[in-house]
């Protein structure tokens, strides 16, 4: 299918569309700490990553060595706008950089398909806040941006026959986004052999076409010397979860899990019923290039496992990118008249604003529970326990790495920054701490939930106070907190308390 005549653009559709793509941020715009799982947790590792060497107390439990490995892409911008911006400001900027990069590659593969921006493209816009964004996977987030944007300049320059300048650009392309994170390398490669295998086979038979498809895409390549180097030392080499298909449908109707299940599934079903009425109906047509590409990125998503080389919810990272390729391959009549753009807008605009007025509430949180710095001294060692919503519930952990967050505004070590070095360049070493050095142990569900797994009074019971000079507990309702022999209450408010161990604060580094 060759695109519309693509008249150029007025003044008037520019400022429309860059409106439109602004728009998409607002909601991180609107708050000074984004409120995203993981981003909590990688806020404290930049402050590490950042801090390190004008600290010498931290080099006690934290080391931070560059490597070269394909998760990369937040904590380089953050090295080079720290220094412009300081570390929130980085940080912000950053994930203010995510929404904005995506929604302009939506954008663009529009008008490149379509030769307009389709009332589809714009349903597509309210998945960029899906929920690997939601969750706080930044650098893969940032990765899938940019492999959408690789993407829109991929097709362009194939449509203007410039295959020469196509070739030299795909090597550097392919590299960068790699860096950023594997995952959107693997991505673009999907959307690069989409296009070729559409286009050749307009002309050849089924092998010729497989084989040209083959050489264009052999620069893409490249990251597989890097790729292999890396994973080659890697020491954590996890992977499962393989054809779960009830957790994949869980995925799918969790597309666009914020805070409120009816509301979230029912902007799931307007989007699938957009997809299936564009499908469906006579007055659309299917574009074939972003069409085949949705079709192997849905394929990929059933034959993905659930955790891969120990990075997990790997499938369902992939689910909103591949309904926005969908989403893309449609291109509506004319005839439809204004009403499905109206339309279009107003359910993006409902979204972003729904998310804005979550991630306000979440900030204020965020807020009150800082205050408990205020009894926690410099060079406090602190065991951070943090409930999790109960697995019936609807509910992200959005808090789970709060305190990683007190990591940008004391010098003290907190348990609960991640500890692959296969997967970042931070390694965690307070051997005292045992299990409760690093990420995962201080998560536990609350009484409510009746689950045996995880219980607030075993984690506490299993703590190393010796290693320890506060345990700050997130979560769990104030009756209810357990009490062992050498912890006092010093803080509380509402679900949170800090309580102060037997350990001395060292003012200086202590042998461990």
């Amino acid at each position: 299918m060759k695109p519309e005549p693509r008249p150029l653009p007025t003044s008037a559709h520019i400022f429309a569309a860059a409106l439109l793509i602004l728009a998409t941020a607002i909601p991180v715009l609107a708050v000074r700490i984004p409120p995203m799982i993981d981003v909590l947790g990688h806020i404290g590792r930049y402050a590490l990553q950042t801090g390190l060497a004008d600290h010498p107390w931290w080099q006690t439990y934290y080391s931070f060595h560059w490597q070269v490995i394909g998760n990369l892409g937040a904590d380089l911008l953050i090295e080079l706008l720290y220094p412009l911006l300081g570390l929130m400001g980085a940080v912000r900027a950053v994930v203010v950089l995510v929404p904005l990069l995506a929604a302009s590659a939506i954008v663009l593969l529009s008008r490149e398909f379509h030769g307009r921006i389709t009332p589809h493209a714009v349903l597509a816009l309210t998945l960029i806040y899906g929920l690997p964004f939601t969750w706080g996977f930044l650098n893969f987030s940032l990765a899938m941006a940019l492999a959408l944007l690789a993407f829109w300049l991929w097709v362009r320059l194939g449509r203007r026959e410039r295959g020469a300048t196509r070739v030299l650009l795909t090597v550097p392309i392919g590299l960068a986004v790699w860096t950023c994170h594997t995952f959107g390398w693997a991505f673009l490669g999907i959307l690069c052999t989409a296009e070729s295998l559409v286009r050749t086979t307009r002309h050849n038979r089924p092998i010729p076409a497989l084989l040209a498809t083959f050489r264009e895409c052999l620069p893409l390549l490249a990251p597989l010397v890097p790729m292999l180097l890396w994973r080659g030392g890697a020491s954590q080499t996890d992977t499962g979860g393989w054809f779960d298909l009830a957790q994949k449908a869980g995925w799918l109707a969790r597309i666009l899990r914020l805070e409120s299940a009816p509301l979230d599934v029912l902007s799931a079903g307007v989007l699938a019923l957009a997809l299936y009425a564009g499908l469906r109906s006579r007055h659309t047509k299917v574009h074939p290039v972003p069409g085949l590409a949705a079709a192997i990125a849905a394929a990929a998503f059933v034959l993905m496992p659930r955790q891969i080389f120990g990075s997990v919810f790997a499938d369902m990272r992939l689910v909103p990118y591949a309904v926005i390729l969908a989403l893309l391959a449609i291109r509506p009549s004319p005839r439809l008249g204004s009403w499905a753009m109206v339309a279009a807008l107003a359910f993006v605009g409902l979204r972003l604003a729904v998310t804005t007025h979550v991630y306000r509430e979440r900030e204020a949180v965020v807020d009150a529970q800082m205050e408990a710095l205020s009894v926690i001294p410099r060079h406090a060692r602190v065991a951070m326990l943090v409930s999790l919503p109960c697995p019936s519930q609807w509910a992200l952990p959005w808090y789970s790495h709060l305190g990683s967050l007190a990591l940008t505004r004391k010098e003290i070590f907190v348990n609960d920054q991640w500890a692959n070095s296969s997967m970042n360049p931070l390694t965690v070493h307070f051997p005292a701490a045992g299990e409760f050095a690093t990420d995962d142990r201080q998560l536990f569900y609350p009484r409510r939930c009746d689950s045996p797994e995880r219980r607030l009074s075993d984690k506490v019971q299993a703590l190393p106070l010796d290693a320890f000079t506060h345990v700050w507990i997130v979560g769990e309702e104030p009756a209810v907190l357990p009490r062992r022999a050498g912890l006092t209450q010093v803080w509380q408010r509402g679900d949170a308390a800090v309580f102060a161990a037997g350990a001395p604060v060292h003012a200086a580094s202590p042998a461990h």
